[in-house]
């Protein structure tokens, strides 16, 4: 006897995985597009009761109560957002007990607890570098125990939680959904960041801080005035993303902004004047040159990276010849004097660092520090700064964190993707030679794109080498992304 099954099985689904679901709920292209257009007609009613009625709260509440709906709705659009306000670097706030950015922080966590109950889709966190800064924060809270100020400490302690949970929260939109969510949250960032500059320049808010500080150096976003590195932190990133986009993003619409972009950026680099945002953007652009297999392997992707390195240094060059810089700003980056005396400032907290954990192994804490080394500045240096507050055990795990960072790059296809991980890697550990990042957000939220690269990198290259993968069409990648 011969047995049927009721339901015939198509053969061609056994050789498939069951697809995952994503955390954006899924709607029709259109009305995605409806929706959208919807939310940009309440902001402007929003924005026009703030400026124009001048009733703030109303204008805040018309423009927030939709924007969290949507990002309950497309946590995509939730990280839309935050990178769109993130080049703000808490510039505009209220008496600076709240800023932008943080008001943003929460409605992004917020939304994010209201999609797990709405979605729940299946996350494999596959990064070890995840787990190392778990660790990594489990031994700040540790140090509480025997820190001087706990209070104080708390505060700072909180802080590394919260930088955690981003770090969790955009990992998991990242991974949970598919690669037109990478695009779409880097191009929010590079608008965000060119808005930022455009608004700044238009309210005088960069100008005006030009003119008050003794350097002559810009050293503001919206608002109020913040750490000069930090804002060429974040001019660099806004940089190698328009880079990666230009060359992923077929549009023709955004790729003129992307040039746009790597026009504008580099002028706005130089002059800020941050030494050490220049140098290491130097190194990363020809870092990748180092790898000669790579190379010889993608040729075209060498010359579209000499090609923007030559638009970027005709931009600069145009811009000192025509206009020139400020002379504090041209002395800074010239004057070999003053980079010896930097050095030397930068080198004191260092030496402070290693005579500090000889005494205390297990770290001075935050504000112990300057009680235990005598100065009133940190070191100026990512390793150097956990070594020194958090002991060899937080030196340790930066370091061991760092290490997995560079197998993820390793790991990821050659393709864009593996540059682009590889620029932002290299930035942010060249930049973190000379300047403290440990405690700005822009610097965990962009190592999360390098982790998620790793897996964005597959779709374009599916099945392919992981030295040498081979890019596939729109029709293939639409066929591969629906296995995610």
């Amino acid at each position: 006897m011969y047995a049927e099954y009721a339901d015939q099985m198509n053969q061609a689904d056994l050789l498939y995985e069951p697809a995952e679901r994503t955390s954006d709920i899924q709607l029709p292209p259109a009305m995605n597009i409806l929706l959208l257009a919807l939310w940009a007609v309440i902001c402007l009613i929003g924005f026009a009761v703030i400026f124009l009625a001048e009733n703030a709260v109303a204008g805040i509440l018309i423009i927030g109560v939709p924007t969290v709906v949507g990002m309950i709705i497309k946590p995509t659009f939730a990280l839309c957002i935050m990178m769109l306000v993130l080049p703000t670097g808490a510039g505009i706030g209220v008496q600076q007990d709240f800023s932008l950015d943080r008001g943003v922080g929460i409605a992004l966590a917020i939304a994010f607890a209201l999609n797990l109950l709405i979605t729940r889709p299946g996350l494999r966190v596959g990064n070890k570098g995840l787990w190392v800064l778990i660790m990594y924060t489990l031994w700040v809270l540790l140090t509480l125990v025997a820190a001087p100020y706990f209070a104080q400490e708390l505060i700072r302690a909180f802080t590394q939680v919260q930088l955690l949970a981003l770090v969790f929260i955009v990992y998991w939109i990242l991974q949970t959904n598919q690669a037109k969510s990478f695009q779409w949250a880097l191009r929010s960032y590079v608008v965000g960041t060119l808005g930022t500059i455009t608004l700044a320049f238009m309210s005088g808010a960069a100008i005006q801080v030009l003119e008050d500080t003794a350097e002559g150096r810009y050293a503001a976003t919206l608002g109020s005035a913040i750490d000069a590195n930090m804002l060429a932190g974040l001019t660099a990133m806004a940089f190698l993303a328009a880079m990666y986009l230009f060359a992923r993003d077929k549009s023709l619409p955004w790729r003129v902004v992307y040039l746009a972009a790597m026009v504008v950026l580099p002028i706005m680099l130089l002059r800020i004047g941050s030494r050490g945002a220049l140098i290491a953007l130097v190194f990363t652009l020809l870092s990748p040159f180092l790898f000669v297999r790579q190379v010889l392997r993608r040729p075209a992707l060498a010359l579209l990276l000499l090609a923007v390195v030559l638009v970027a240094s005709v931009s600069a060059g145009l811009m000192v010849r025509e206009r020139g810089l400020e002379a504090s700003v041209a002395k800074r980056l010239t004057d070999i004097g003053l980079a010896e005396q930097a050095v030397s400032y930068r080198m004191m907290p260092i030496r402070q660092a290693v005579k500090a954990v000889t005494v205390k192994p297990t770290g001075t804490s935050y504000y112990g520090w300057f009680e235990q080394s005598g100065l009133r500045i940190l070191p100026h240096s990512d390793f150097f700064l956990a070594l020194g507050v958090y002991g060899i055990p937080g030196g340790a795990l930066f370091a061991l964190f760092v290490v997995l960072m560079m197998f993820t790059v390793k790991r990821t296809p050659l393709g864009l993707e593996k540059l682009y991980g590889r620029a932002v890697l290299t930035f942010l550990l060249v930049m973190g030679l000379s300047i403290g990042q440990l405690y700005q957000k822009h610097f965990w939220v962009f190592l999360v794109f390098v982790m998620a690269g790793e897996r964005i990198g597959r779709l374009y290259t599916p099945g392919g080498d992981l030295e040498a993968g081979t890019e596939y069409g729109e029709e293939q990648l639409t066929e591969v992304q629906a296995l995610y």
